[in-house]
């Protein structure tokens, strides 16, 4: 709720109903502070310096070039369409009875002229491209803004690599980073806090908790694409480029509604029917990303393109049995698929592996039928499904079932469709691409005031394996880069491993730690890198509801740039800092409010009770209460009407 209110004020500044932006005002000035870092590499300060006339765009150098390569996405309009929209489902069976489904969209704006001041008599078009977005970036000077949501395991050992090689995919929880356009570094830094208070409000969540102890500037991770020319619309300015995460933010459907409103059809028709909240957050593995970038030509004139994409891996058996048990209930004893060789009765069974035999059905597995087609796009939506040949592919529209050599279909008409999937070997599936190398992070120790942090690298490939590893930590956890160690059986020093470092220090309260490596990790090869760090004490006011729980801490970003590119996250952390006893000011109110309640009491028996005898009580009782004081009254009346009597006679 406070995310929400927060997100709406700062809406509202941007539409001109408010321009006061005091406590982001005092969060720029205690980060506008000197910068004490420690650079290996050029590029410390990472601005992304340019400069041309009217609408320029920069081209970046060798060490932006290296981190990134052409991210996969939806191919744009060949050439101008009335309403620029395209949709495309593609379906994917992994191993393990899993399938991967990932659903995507591309929308492009209406074309708008640099520097041009609209009058009060002047108006912005939109067709397909959500009107709130615009504001957004023309009001944060934004360029680029990456947007991700993901929550869940990926299974790389068994699933492979990441769909789109990653580039579509975050850590744990929210992330984001963009490229903001401004005149210094401060004034970056104060657009993208508004950048962050403006998203919150837009998806519904917290994303307005990202502020100076989460930012960092990074150097070589989150670079833009080689191919992309970021205009600058104002010569005298610089990009700079900005990310900032919240670990393990819950991602639930109140996040997802939102993307679905910036989408034409509003999940009413054509693919986005299919999206369902129970659906996509009862996955193993979900991730919704949102890219815009900035788009000009020559000729003066520049467009947003957005693509949006929402991803799940279903795990098939589970979600069938949910459609079929949605009150979760053991299986009847006829139904258990037992091990035969082995002695089983009605009390004792060894289960079976999940059968090899499926027969699919999506509406079953997300709830839903593709509701009609879109018919606002010149172009009709499109759904792909990659299955190696003992998979039988056809797609349902109305009663009649169709199939393509391709196994890709365009949806047409008014009519819904579902795709219909079977197979008599499951394990048998289209060939996944394995990851380049496999990273895992742990924290160690068990001290109070100390830990440490172990992070396994293992390269499987015959061929070395070039990347950028990037780390940020919080204020909370000071790094000691002093006691970083390699552990490896093959006798490797930290210089044949690490080719450069870029280390900022944290400032407390003010800044993360902010740590990368370009490191080249040798073929067929494991090792480990260890370094301390002290936890810090927190303030009292600075611990969340639940300190108990521990302190999550972010993931850590891989970005592969040989023997090709490709970008994945490591799991999230959970740290345990030394805890006050917040049960304490409880405890002693009981005990003070305990302590009185006696001292009262025994008071009060004392000044109004005293010590009678039976008959002393009976006495009393007779001459009290009320129906004492009915006699009372009684008799007085009696006197009364005498006395009146004998006045009269």
């Amino acid at each position: 709720m406070k995310a929400t209110v927060i997100g709406l004020w700062a809406l509202s500044s941007l539409f001109g109903v408010s321009k006061g932006l005091h406590d982001v005002e005092g969060s720029l000035e205690r980060a506008n502070e000197s910068v004490t870092e420690t650079s290996v590499n050029s590029g410390s300060d990472r601005s992304i310096d340019g400069a041309a006339e009217g609408v320029g765009s920069v081209e970046f150098g060798e060490s932006a070039a290296a981190a990134v390569d052409e991210r996969p996405g939806l191919v744009s309009l060949a050439e101008p369409a009335k309403y620029p929209f395209l949709e495309h489902l593609e379906l994917r069976p992994l191993p393990r009875n899993a399938l991967l489904a990932s659903l995507q969209f591309y929308m492009q704006s209406n074309s708008f002229e640099v520097g041009k001041q609209l009058g009060s008599s002047d108006y912005s078009h939109y067709t397909v491209f959500p009107k709130s977005i615009t504001p957004v970036m023309d009001n944060t000077q934004t360029r680029q803004l990456h947007l991700r949501f993901t929550h869940g395991l990926w299974d790389h050992e068994n699933w492979g690599q990441l769909p789109h090689a990653g580039a579509k995919s975050g850590g744990s929880g929210v992330e984001l980073w963009a490229v903001i356009e401004a005149s210094s570094r401060d004034e970056a830094f104060r657009n993208w806090l508004l950048l962050t208070h403006s998203l919150s409000g837009l998806f519904c969540a917290s994303i307005n908790f990202i502020d100076s102890t989460k930012t960092t500037f990074p150097a070589s991770s989150f670079q833009p694409r080689t191919d992309e020319q970021i205009p600058l619309l104002n010569s005298s300015n610089n990009l700079y480029l900005l990310r900032g995460s919240l670990a393990n933010e819950p991602v639930c459907t109140e996040n997802l509604t939102p993307f679905l409103k910036l989408i034409p059809t509003r999940g009413r028709q054509g693919l986005s029917t299919l999206l369902e909240g129970h659906k996509v957050f009862g996955s193993r593995w979900h991730s919704l990303s949102l890219d815009v970038s900035t788009i000009c030509s020559k000729e003066g004139t520049c467009h947003y393109e957005m693509e949006e994409f929402i991803e799940l891996a279903l795990d098939v058996p589970s979600t069938l049995a949910r459609v079929e048990r949605p009150i979760p209930k053991p299986l009847d004893g006829s139904r258990l698929r037992c091990d035969t060789s082995k002695s089983h009765d009605s009390w004792t069974c060894f289960p079976l592996a999940d059968s090899t035999n499926a027969k699919l059905e999506l509406s079953k597995l997300f709830g839903r039928y593709i509701m009609d087609s879109n018919e606002l796009s010149d172009a009709p939506s499109r759904a792909c499904v990659k299955v190696s040949d003992n998979w039988k592919v056809l797609i349902k529209a109305g009663d009649a079932y169709f199939s393509t050599a391709s196994n890709c279909f365009d949806v047409r008409g008014k009519k819904w469709h579902d795709i219909y999937l079977e197979t008599d070997d499951t394990t048998n599936v289209y060939p996944v691409d394995s990851s380049p190398v496999f990273v895992t992070r742990s924290l160690t120790g068990y001290s109070q005031d100390k830990g440490g942090l172990r992070t396994v690298f293992r390269n499987p490939t015959d061929e070395p394996v070039s990347l950028v590893y990037f780390e940020s930590l919080p204020w909370y956890m000071r790094l000691y880069l002093s006691t970083v160690k390699i552990e490896t059986d093959d006798n490797l020093s930290l210089n044949d491993v690490i080719k450069s470092t870029y280390y900022l220090p944290a400032r407390d309260r003010e800044r993360p730690t902010h740590l990368e490596y370009q490191m080249t990790i040798p073929a067929n090869t494991t090792f480990a890198l260890t370094y301390q760090f002290d936890k810090s004490l927190l303030q009292y006011a600075e611990y969340p509801p639940d300190a108990n729980h521990g302190f999550e801490i972010e993931s850590a970003v891989v970005t592969v740039l040989s023997p090709f590119k490709y970008e994945f996250r490591t799991a999230t952390l959970l740290l345990s800092l030394s805890t006050p006893d917040f049960s304490m000011p409880y405890n002693v109110i009981i005990l003070t409010s305990t302590v009185m309640g006696l001292i009262f009491g025994t008071l009060f028996n004392m000044l109004v009770k005293r010590i009678a005898t039976v008959e002393e009580a009976d006495n009393m009782q007779q001459h009290s209460g009320l129906s004492a004081k009915a006699r009372r009254i009684k008799q007085n009346l009696v006197n009364r009407l005498r006395s009146q009597k004998l006045k009269n006679d």
